[in-house]
């Protein structure tokens, strides 16, 4: 009877240092899930910073071609002589010079932009691989760790036979 109190409290004690292990591993799971998470979310804010940039460029340039136009007709309306080709032609000029400063203005914006985009993306490939790889090895070791817990049962159960002959 001693040995069976005996064996159930090893079996109770390598079960218990077996479970630690499992917390461990799902401690490691869910920081990796937030990990991810993390990834996700400054995706999802690159992508809203994208967005709102190339929507603020739409609206500039919206905006210069409002004002280009509203000069042409005021002008259209104040002038009907032969200089109203030539005032076109400058505001033509003009709006040509604008279209290539806001060119030269955004430029650098979706040049940094579209870095950060290909790092973001490079940095998730990274990170979810590295998370794989270490899912894997905790898996493996996990089962090597699992099949030495069960061998120790074994060898104190073979011991504490051995102790009752």
């Amino acid at each position: 009877m001693n040995n069976d109190v005996l064996q159930k409290s090893m079996d109770t004690l390598w079960d218990g240092w077996l479970n630690s292990f499992k917390l461990v591993q799902e401690f490691q799971d869910e920081v990796e899930k937030k990990a991810i998470q993390a990834v996700e979310s400054q995706k999802e804010w690159l992508k809203s910073t994208v967005s709102t940039l190339n929507s603020i460029e739409e609206e500039s340039k919206k905006a210069s071609k409002e004002w280009q136009d509203k000069v042409k007709v005021s002008l259209n309306e104040m002038n009907k002589n032969k200089q109203l080709d030539q005032v076109t032609n400058w505001l033509d000029s003009l709006q040509d010079i604008n279209e290539k400063v806001q060119s030269f203005t955004w430029k650098p914006n979706h040049a940094i932009l579209d870095l950060l985009e290909n790092s973001q993306e490079q940095w998730e490939a990274t990170a979810k691989k590295a998370i794989e790889h270490q899912k894997q090895e905790r898996s493996e070791a996990f089962k090597k760790i699992e099949e030495l817990a069960g061998e120790l049962k074994e060898t104190h159960k073979r011991l504490l036979a051995v102790g009752k002959e």
